[in-house]
């Protein structure tokens, strides 16, 4: 049975209560840490000492990233195609239009889309960090 988001309510599954990290592999730590503070707003945090990986947690929006350094990663010469149907994070912001605007500033390449359901409407901007994971953007 597929339920309205309205509808659910709690169900026979793990006892999860939210979403508390994502966690990306990373060609320069420093380079992603840069991305993720200017362009989307998050802080740098302090991770646990004991790790003996190259890495860097950040936060903000009640939600980490932490970035785990893989200098093995393959690099790509051409910028990968923008596919808002391609694996992505979502954020939720209030403005999509001043969104747009600063990845302009910032010369950055992005693909809009626009979703409309029962008269509503939901603005959406998909972009890439510096290791190719797509971020979305979307105001509803």
């Amino acid at each position: 049975m597929i339920l309205e988001i309205e509808e659910v309510s709690s169900c026979e599954a793990l006892p999860l209560l939210s979403l508390n990290h994502v966690s990306l592999l990373v060609r320069d730590v420093w380079n992603s840490v840069r991305f993720y503070e200017d362009v989307l707003g998050f802080c740098l945090v302090k991770r646990p000492s004991s790790f003996n990986f190259h890495g860097a947690w950040l936060y903000n929006y009640g939600v980490g990233i932490h970035l785990l350094e893989n200098k093995g990663m393959e690099d790509y010469d051409e910028p990968r195609p923008i596919n808002p149907k391609d694996n992505h994070i979502s954020f939720q912001s209030s403005d999509v239009v001043v969104v747009k605007r600063r990845l302009e500033e910032m010369g950055m390449r992005y693909a809009t889309a626009l979703v409309e359901e029962e008269g509503i409407k939901v603005d959406q901007v998909f972009f890439h960090d510096p290791d190719g994971y797509m971020i979305r953007n979307m105001q509803l």
